[in-house]
């Protein structure tokens, strides 16, 4: 597992950025960031090897080194517990605040222990402080200054295999995946041993298409950890987006041998199931873990999953449902962002069944519903911008086509002005269907060749265009992508159906 499927999806919130210790699609402006360059041995050797960990309290320290070890091994729900234990035994614990904040179930609960991490910095060292910096930047949408801030602790500290991780993880979320996979290489190479680098290293291998060494890391990260969940979850992952749906659903099995509370293992034998057309076992999947959930964040994706799985079967009603369920439910407890997400995707729902304007109601309704949650200010606009972006979509659907590139423009300036990568890249999916719209396809795929590439409806898209201009076989690879890959996007439950059915036709075509 390198990411929580639907949640990171559908939230949208920078407490579940925090939850993956990756920066996919939260920060500001996107930093420039080149290949590491080959530290010489004179200056590695007289440099530290590893960042400091600061604190008072043994106590604390011992806490913390035992939640470090469980988060990197993805026992986020019990590292989340050592962390507050170490905050509660030495407050004044700022890199112990930072992980808490990375844990955190609760959105209210990230940003809160990292204004405790940023008020507590001074007493961290320059390398901690740096670390603090990076996660405050991505609570504020900065993308400039979290990549600077990690560029900074890499320099300073080249030889700590985590200082290369955490670069590789910031690159990743940038679709930088070939620097990230040279980040979590050095990471290897520093520290052969630490199987958490090897996991990284697979999922980046597995975002550039060279599944051989993907699954050569995976299976190095299965040796290392033999009796451990995450190593099979992940390597059950690979196999899945290789069409083994039968060796992917075995290896989830096992994770799950090793620790029946592991909730991504359930998640990833639903989607299995909703691959290979049992909506029944797909469903069943998710009440397990929904049966297994030990709090409210693990409940609400274990819903989110149930979701996923009615959408995979074409029941959108049922998705619709569970979907206000879960607003309900979030809205109850006081977690308005979690709410907010809940209403999104189930705008999103209500636009695959071509009702726009109820689509729109529920986008309405998560915009009113982040605007009172507990975030900061960036997070706000961005979730403004997030709205402008699916009511162009809106808009689309419902063929008012004016609307639609009013509303595009709009998106586009705002990115401009203050949008982060992700974002960037969601305007020119805007504008790649704004151009097809218009009857220019070459133009829409040139923005769509700029968009988001693990994003099924652009692959999809994509893939009519390209067919539409008669190139057949470059349709056929990006319409075999959107209909198998990416298999834990939130998007693709919209976009399967109709990818198998345009695969087959133009199988039969050529």
């Amino acid at each position: 597992m390198n990411r929580s499927n639907y949640q990171a999806g559908v939230r949208a919130t920078l407490a579940i950025a925090a939850l993956l210790l990756v920066s996919a699609c939260g920060q500001k402006q996107e930093a420039t960031t080149p290949a590491a360059q080959p530290v010489a041995k004179a200056a590695k050797a007289a440099m530290s090897g590893e960042i400091p960990i600061t604190t008072s309290s043994e106590e604390a320290r011992a806490l913390f080194l035992e939640g470090r070890a469980l988060l990197e091994n993805l026992y986020r729900t019990e590292a989340h517990e050592k962390f507050v234990a170490a905050t509660a035994a030495d407050p004044g614990f700022a890199t112990a605040h930072v992980l808490a904040a990375t844990t955190a179930p609760s959105t209210g609960e990230f940003f809160d222990a990292i204004g405790k991490a940023k008020a507590a910095a001074a007493n961290a060292s320059e390398g901690e402080q740096l670390l603090i910096q990076a996660w405050v930047a991505l609570s504020e949408n900065d993308q400039a200054a979290q990549g600077s801030a990690l560029k900074k602790l890499l320099a300073m500290y080249p030889q700590d295999p985590r200082s290369h991780a955490w670069l590789g993880n910031f690159l990743n979320g940038q679709q930088d995946f070939a620097g990230a996979a040279e980040h979590f290489g050095h990471s290897t190479e520093l520290a052969p041993e630490w199987a958490p680098a090897y996991n990284s290293l697979g999922y980046a291998y597995r975002s550039l298409d060279q599944l051989d060494k993907a699954k050569a890391a995976f299976e190095k990260y299965v040796e290392l950890l033999p009796a451990e969940p995450n190593p099979q979850d992940s390597l059950a992952e690979l196999l899945m987006e290789m069409g083994d749906y039968e060796g992917s659903i075995k290896h989830y099995q096992m994770a799950l041998e090793s620790d029946p509370n592991f909730a991504s293992a359930y998640a990833g034998v639903s989607v299995n199931y909703s691959l290979m057309g049992d909506a029944d076992k797909a469903q069943e999947a998710a009440g397990k873990m929904l049966a297994a959930a030990r709090n409210q964040a693990e409940e609400q994706n274990a819903m989110f999953q149930a979701m996923a799985a009615s959408i995979f079967a074409g029941d959108n009603e049922a998705a619709v449902q569970t979907g206000e369920e879960i607003a309900a439910k979030a809205e109850a407890r006081g977690d308005l962002a979690a709410a907010a997400g809940a209403q999104q995707y189930t705008g999103d729902v209500m636009l695959n069944s071509d009702d726009s304007a109820k689509a729109a109601e529920h986008y309405g309704l998560a915009l009113e519903l982040q605007q009172r949650a507990n975030i900061n200010d960036a997070n706000k606009a961005q979730a403004g911008r997030a709205y402008l972006f699916k009511m162009a979509i809106a808009a689309m659907v419902a063929e008012d086509f004016e609307t639609a590139g009013e509303r595009t423009t709009r998106y586009t300036v705002a990115v401009k002005e203050n949008g982060t990568a992700f974002e960037r890249r969601r305007a020119h999916e805007l504008a790649g269907y704004m151009s097809m719209i218009n009857d220019d396809v070459e133009g829409g795929l040139e923005h769509l060749a700029q968009a988001n590439q693990q994003n099924p409806h652009v692959l999809y898209w994509s893939a009519v265009a390209h067919n539409s201009l008669g190139n057949k076989d470059k349709a056929i690879e990006l319409v075999t992508r959107a209909a198998n890959r990416n298999t834990l996007s939130p998007n693709l439950p919209f976009v399967r159906a109709k990818a198998l059915d345009a695969l087959v036709s133009l199988q039969e075509e050529s």
